[in-house]
């Protein structure tokens, strides 16, 4: 007997799990709307995300009071649903029966259509595999694709938007620090993909945090540590927030008094950042994009930080520059489909030690195709005193904005203090030194 393309039973199970435990959801990120085969289904599985992504409370009753006309015999159902679920404990594994079986479907539908365009293709068939190609791939990513519109029937949104701009209700996300986000036009878009890149020792894994914290602070930011552990972010938090040496931290004094209450105020700022952290390793873009969603609905989200494009698991591993863009690709479709601003660490190559002027450009970037085209911002690390140590830029860290995809590029300074992992605006004028070798050039491209 084949394997049948739904299961009502465990579509039932799902749902009457979520209405005995509304924070069932977040143990089934990746289950959407069209996972489920009824059409009821559909719709109370949508209103339930609905209902909980606006904080409240989904039960059979707030479900009925919007559902009673497109639902039959809505409220009976849902009661039935509820009293039929025990638990949530089982939840995952139900979804898991829900998603696989949406998932036959789709490739029974895929199967039926490549035999419908193999049998009355006129095209060549080289041309018919590409096409049916880029269908299965959108399949293995869970992707839908939506008719194309015409742009007069974007400005009604787009108008509405601007109203919303010029009201100050539709803002990008600062990062926190006057003169970039002078430099990015008010901070890091949301719905885009950044990059901040650096060699090792400039700070990036700092500035990525710094920027979380910063963001925090009014609004919900994830940063997704595959590189250091909790406690190491702690450290690094506690140092930042108090003006406490890391080295202090890690072997503090039983006697220095002064020290410690900066601990404990440093604990007490920290406890009221709207942050989060995750320290497991080797996260996939699958895995990264349930644990973005989980908090966008529990805590809403400004600012997803990732640290780094090397440790993102998945792919060929045969085609390293294929990977980086699969990856690259998923923080942009995962920036979208959240409504908030991507943060990708990522680690430059060698050469940029090999020249004169070591400030980073864009064929710095490891990989850099995949990276240049999908990133909306190009930000670089450069600190000179890491190879010069009697420059007068002691303390200055450039950031180098190498692209920016809706304005101009730039350079900014920030002060950095070493010992504290910590990075706050200069409180004097600056300006970036004239260099007369690449990597310096005020006029990289932007508006691209």
């Amino acid at each position: 007997m084949s394997r049948p393309l739904f299961s009502i039973t465990a579509e039932q199970a799902v749902l009457g799990a979520i209405l005995v435990d509304n924070a069932a959801l977040d143990k089934i990120a990746t289950l959407l709307e069209h996972d489920f085969y009824r059409a009821d289904h559909r719709l109370i599985y949508a209103e339930m995300v609905r209902q909980v992504m606006d904080n409240k409370r989904a039960d059979a009753i707030t479900l009925a009071d919007t559902l009673k006309e497109r639902v039959a015999d809505c409220l009976p159902y849902l009661f039935a649903l509820q009293a039929s679920a025990a638990s949530a404990a089982n939840v995952a594994m139900h979804a898991a029966i829900v998603r696989d079986r949406a998932m036959l479907r789709a490739l029974d539908a895929f199967g039926m259509e490549a035999q419908t365009e193999a049998n009355g293709a006129l095209e060549p068939a080289r041309v018919v595999l590409d096409r049916m190609a880029h269908k299965l791939d959108a399949l293995a990513l869970n992707k839908e694709e939506g008719a194309p519109l015409h742009s007069a029937e974007l400005l009604g949104g787009y108008v509405e938007l601007l109203t919303r701009r010029m009201d100050g209700l539709v803002r990008a996300v600062p990062t926190g620090f006057r003169d970039l986000d002078r430099q990015l036009d008010g901070g890091l878009e949301r719905g885009t993909l950044s990059v901040l890149a650096a060699r090792p020792g400039m700070g990036k894994t700092a500035m990525g945090l710094a920027m979380a914290r910063n963001v925090a602070r009014e609004g919900a930011a994830l940063f997704l540590s595959m590189e250091m552990n909790r406690t190491q972010i702690s450290d690094r938090n506690i140092a930042a927030l108090g003006g406490i040496p890391v080295a202090w931290l890690r072997n503090p004094h039983a006697g220095d008094a002064a020290t410690w209450g900066k601990v404990a105020a440093a604990c007490a700022a920290n406890g009221e950042l709207n942050l989060y952290v995750d320290d497991a390793s080797s996260l996939s873009m699958l895995e990264i994009r349930a644990k973005a969603r989980a908090v966008k609905r529990r805590h809403g989200l400004d600012l997803l930080v990732i640290d780094q494009l090397s440790f993102i698991s998945g792919g060929s591993n045969e085609n390293k520059a294929y990977d980086i863009g699969e990856h690259t690709r998923g923080a942009v479709a995962l920036s979208k489909e959240l409504d908030c601003a991507v943060l990708l660490l990522a680690q430059l190559n060698r050469d940029c030690e090999k020249r004169q002027n070591r400030r980073p450009i864009m064929a710095d970037l490891a990989m850099s195709g995949s990276i240049e085209q999908d990133a909306a911002n190009v930000l670089f690390l450069y600190r000179d005193e890491m190879y010069n140590p009697l420059t007068r830029e002691r303390g200055v860290c450039e950031v180098i904005a190498g692209k920016q995809r809706q304005g101009a590029t730039g350079t900014v300074g920030l002060h950095y203090i070493g010992s504290q992992t910590r990075f706050e605006d200069l409180q004097h004028a600056w300006q970036a030194p004239y260099q007369s070798d690449a990597g310096a050039a005020p006029h990289l491209r932007g508006f691209d």
